[in-house]
């Protein structure tokens, strides 16, 4: 087993890099940093650019001296599907078997796209039954072959895979025996995991990461701001949560007033963006104390980078029913390298100088990236399994035939009993080859029965649009959104759906954001325009919205119950041809 490995998450502005000891507990980091990521390279977890990133990346090893080849790579992607399960208590060589058995019961998809990897969270007690809880991970196997690819021409050797959820609670997990709530904001991704007596009960990830918030500063003329890295520092340097901008003041009264005016709309937006994190958080504590284990009590543990910014702990330490704690990260890592060990944690305090990332990267925002070298979830890609299969397969060819020399020899050396005890084992082994024939036959019947499955799979999966979703929509729209918003009209081509409404006042990008945030059959939503419109003859303003989403994976009857799931891999999305649908002057007033 390797010694040291390179882990990497590469997101889609920054990435970042750790030099650590593999699967160990406590684990020595010996270098961590983090780098620009080019421009356009990265697009929901997939390399786009793979050619131009795996030069960045080489440059960035050579320029920290790094040789190690062996990597880990933690992967962000809203393609990535988990699922908490429970099995049959058994022996862990029994685990896989029973996964792999109830996997279509498990997903509501064609698997056969996916790597699915799992790790045991707990053992509970059913109807007076042990059972074990897992947390299954399915990935894309397109996603595994781009990193794969991408590994290739950087010049480094894949060790193995992990997840944004896992890294954090591994190492929090082998740290704090007291039970915890980590809240871990990550630049694509907000991910809440509960830990009881150091294993992990229950966890959700939820594609909205801090990046949101950062892009929303960049779009607000006022501040001035044009790139992610201004717009980090200035989270971290000011409390839009509780402060109020101040306007420089002008000669020109009226035109301070604007000014002032819209440096208020765009911290209440900015704030509001920030706020989302509270309210997945607390959604995911309530849901877990009310459903699954209502005496619950524990601390709250806030990490990544996005627990920098100013006023954060501040939220969460006044808005969340458990109280919030520090990190002791002496008990989490171990930072060897003398450079490494910076006042308050500072994984690289020559971050900023170098240019590579905006102030000081520390160590808050590396626990994920270091702990999938602890212990991570082992996603390998297909072909990665079967040759490493064919391996094993060739050392054990190996050593029999070393051992078949080894008996030759002995028969020749040996006596005429050694000759009867290769002769009866010769027998035996042969007569077990005859016993085992079925498991050839069973296999070749269940192949073929699997072959024929998928293809009425396909066939019926052929017959299903994400368009089947417009009525059910509207019936969502009509029950979750408030009367002061009227939905003009709605066109979709199959994914992408814009929405033209009308407000009959003005409404911030961030509440209307948070409108639909209880629109299910919706997802990954942004406000491209909007616009006011004034009518002479009545004197009334009336404010028009633009928004564009696509479709979740759900599907649901008109009736607003779940008939069918399934989501594609990015790579399919592209190549499936989409049907368009519009309905124009269809007015939504919800009563």
């Amino acid at each position: 087993m390797v010694r040291k490995v390179i882990s990497i998450e590469a997101g889609v502005w920054w990435t970042k890099v750790s030099l650590v000891e593999y699967r160990k507990k406590n684990p020595p980091v010996y270098q961590a940093f983090a780098f620009r990521t080019p421009e356009n390279a990265v697009e929901d977890g997939y390399i786009r650019d793979k050619d131009s990133f795996a030069n960045a990346l080489k440059e960035e090893l050579r320029r920290h001296n790094i040789r190690e080849k062996e990597v880990v790579f933690t992967l962000s992607s809203s393609k990535v599907v988990t699922r908490e399960v429970l099995i049959p208590f058994v022996k862990d060589n029994k685990i896989r078997g029973i996964i792999d058995a109830q996997m279509r019961d498990y997903f509501p998809m064609d698997v056969s796209s996916y790597t699915v990897s799992y790790s045991k969270m707990d053992v509970e007690e059913v109807d007076g039954k042990k059972q074990i809880k897992l947390l299954l991970v399915a990935i894309p196997d397109n996603l595994l072959n781009n990193y794969c690819t991408f590994a290739n021409l950087a010049g480094l050797k894949i060790e193995t895979f992990d997840y944004i959820g896992n890294g954090t609670v591994q190492l929090m997990c082998d740290s704090f025996l007291q039970n915890a709530v980590v809240v871990q904001l990550e630049e694509q991704a907000t991910v809440i995991s509960i830990l009881e007596n150091k294993k992990l009960v229950f966890q959700r990830v939820t594609p909205y990461g801090y990046g949101a918030t950062l892009s929303a500063i960049i779009d607000h003329p006022v501040l001035g701001i044009k790139d992610e890295y201004e717009a980090f520092d200035f989270l971290l340097s000011h409390n839009v949560l509780y402060n109020r901008p101040v306007v420089q003041k002008m000669e020109d009264e009226e035109e301070m007033k604007h000014q002032q005016a819209m440096a208020d709309e765009t911290y209440d937006d900015l704030a509001e963006s920030l706020r989302y994190h509270l309210r997945i958080a607390n959604t995911a504590i309530e849901y877990y104390q009310n459903q699954v284990k209502q005496e619950f009590v524990g601390n709250v543990y806030l990490v990544g980078d996005g627990s920098r910014f100013a006023g954060m702990h501040k939220l969460f330490a006044q808005e969340l029913p458990l109280p919030l704690q520090e990190i002791d990260f002496t008990k989490v890592i171990d930072l060897r390298s003398g450079k490494n060990k910076a006042a308050e944690g500072t994984v690289t305090p020559d971050a900023a100088s170098s240019g590579m990332r905006p102030k000081a990267a520390t160590a808050v925002g590396f626990l994920s990236v270091i702990g999938a070298a602890v212990h991570p979830i082992d996603a390998r890609p297909k072909d990665m399994l079967v040759a490493d299969s064919k391996k094993n397969d060739l050392h054990t060819a190996y050593v029999i035939l070393a051992g078949a020399v080894l008996v030759s020899v002995l028969l020749i050396l040996g006596s005429g009993v050694r000759q009867l005890l290769a002769y009866r084992e010769h027998r035996n082994l042969t007569k077990r080859i005859n016993d085992l024939s079925y498991v050839q036959e069973t296999y070749d019947d269940y192949a073929r029965v699997q072959a024929e499955e998928q293809v009425y799979e396909k066939l019926d999966l052929a017959t299903i649009t994400k368009n089947e979703q417009l009525y059910p929509l509207i019936a969502q729209l009509e029950n979750e959104l408030p009367t002061t918003i009227h939905v003009k009209n709605i066109q979709t081509d199959g994914s992408l759906v814009t929405l033209n409404m009308e407000a009959d006042r003005k409404v911030t990008v961030g509440q209307m954001l948070l409108n639909f945030a209880d629109v299910t059959l919706l997802e990954n939503l942004s406000i491209p325009s909007m616009s006011e419109e004034s009518d002479e003859d009545s004197g009334t303003v009336k404010w028009t919205y633009t928004l564009n989403a696509y479709y979740t994976g759900a599907f649901l009857g008109e009736d607003g119950h779940l008939i069918k799931e399934a989501v594609p891999s990015a790579d399919a999305d592209a190549d499936t041809d989409t049907d368009t649908d519009s309905m124009e002057g269809e007015e939504q007033t919800n009563e």
